[in-house]
């Protein structure tokens, strides 16, 4: 990719200068403004590349960051491979298509009178405590910033916070993961662990797969300057049956990072198979002393010694709607997870992988040991043929000063948009 200018720390804590007026909690730094063009009707149908954001700046009308995303029947972006039907026509904006947008490039409100030197201004999008943007037609002036980079060739992502190196033909093996800031030693993660597991025939005849065995294929790839997308497929084979093929979305943004999957598993399979399991787990690299947080421990965090004395915590149930875990590296660096699902999903059985122990080997592994190994565990078919769920990894310096609680809730909310013409 060509990079164009990569935006610097201070403008991605704090907005542009120029937006005294309008203010943002520290919190809000990386969070990004999504919406469906459905609510976008004054611009319904036309080009894509005619229409652009803006704020105010020094009393005059300026371009920020942005990119359109077309959508596709699976709700996930649209690439030509990856046999899903793209919704509406190529190049316009219409069905779900999707504006993004960093929260804090919002600017004060647009004094009355005050219009593009080029172009028709179509809607006002209000986010935050008034603070706006504007959607503009034909105005050719773009900003050149860019907030994320990402080279799928060598693996590696750079944002004004931080690195993540991946290898370049696996995505789950995750490399190095540094923040700014961070006050450890070396990585702070050792990788990233997916498992897939299931009875074939009895419960007794379990089969797993690995990173190894559920190597994603790269099927298309997409950098904009809001966030990177790319496609990848997993043909999932259990004892010479092929299951499913799973489908997966990774996303970089410039705070955090995305997972979103979708898998269509048809009915013969899901007699054939018994008691399935589904797990994503991010492992740590020596994080003793670190604490971690869930809904059900959020005032009394579980701490890191590298012993697995943590009967209470490990396995835990937890609920589908409050499933936030929450790590804090006691270095300057935390890390919330979070799980999302459809409403229709909501019923399916979920648990905590929690393994705190330096002598644990549970591979793929860079360095010895689980410090620790942490994240979700789904249990059995869901009730639909479609499995769907997104993992989102939201990367922070602290707590922000917030109770455990109250940071998940604050760190992982979308924004509200409110549109007028």
């Amino acid at each position: 990719m060509t990079l164009l200018r990569f935006l610097p720390l201070p403008l991605l804590l704090l907005g542009a200068e120029a937006n005294a007026q309008c203010l943002f909690d520290p919190v809000d730094q990386g969070k990004v403004m999504k919406l469906s063009a459905s609510r976008l009707d004054s611009a319904k149908g036309l080009p894509l590349a005619d229409l652009s954001l803006m704020r105010v700046e020094n009393g005059q009308l300026v371009p920020v960051a942005f990119q359109f995303d077309e959508m596709s029947d699976h709700g996930m972006v649209w690439f030509e491979e990856s046999g899903f039907d793209r919704i509406g026509e190529a190049g316009r904006l219409d069905g779900d298509d999707r504006l993004l947008a960093m929260l804090t490039d919002a600017g004060p409100r647009r004094p009355d009178g005050l219009e593009p030197r080029e172009g028709k201004l179509l809607a006002d999008l209000e986010v935050a405590t008034d603070c706006h943007f504007y959607l503009v037609k034909g105005n050719r002036q773009r900003s050149e910033n860019y907030y994320v980079s990402h080279d799928s060739d060598t693996g590696r992502t750079r944002t004004a916070l931080y690195q993540l190196d991946v290898d370049p033909d696996n995505e789950l093996n995750w490399r190095y993961l540094s923040y700014r800031g961070y006050q450890g030693e070396g990585s702070i993660i050792d990788t990233l662990k997916m498992r897939m597991s299931a009875g074939v025939l009895s419960k007794f005849t379990r089969m797993t797969l690995d990173n190894y065995n559920l190597r994603p294929q790269l099927v298309g790839h997409h950098v904009g300057p809001i966030r990177s997308v790319m496609h990848l497929r997993t043909r999932v084979v259990l004892a010479g049956i092929p299951v499913m093929t799973i489908q997966v979305q990774a996303m970089r943004y410039a705070t955090h990072y995305e997972a979103h999957t979708y898998a269509k598993i048809p009915e013969l399979y899901r007699a054939t198979l018994k008691e399935p399991e589904v797990s994503v787990t991010v492992d740590g690299n020596n994080q003793l002393g670190a604490q971690v947080y869930t809904h059900n421990f959020a005032d009394n965090p579980i701490t890191v010694n590298g012993v697995a004395d943590d009967d209470s915590f490990a396995g835990q149930p937890i609920s589908m709607s409050e499933n936030w875990i929450l790590f804090d590296s006691g270095k300057d660096f935390t890390l919330l997870t979070e799980l999302t699902v459809p409403p229709e999903l909501m019923s399916v059985p979920l648990s905590l992988i929690y393994q705190d122990n330096k002598q644990l080997t549970v591979e793929p592994e860079q360095f010895e040991g689980q410090l620790p190994n942490l994240g979700y565990m789904l249990k059995g078919w869901p009730e639909q043929r479609e499995l769907r769920f997104t993992v989102s990894l939201f990367f922070d310096s602290s707590m922000r000063g917030f109770a455990a609680e109250e940071y998940a809730d604050q760190r992982s909310r979308h924004v509200e948009v409110r549109v007028s013409p």
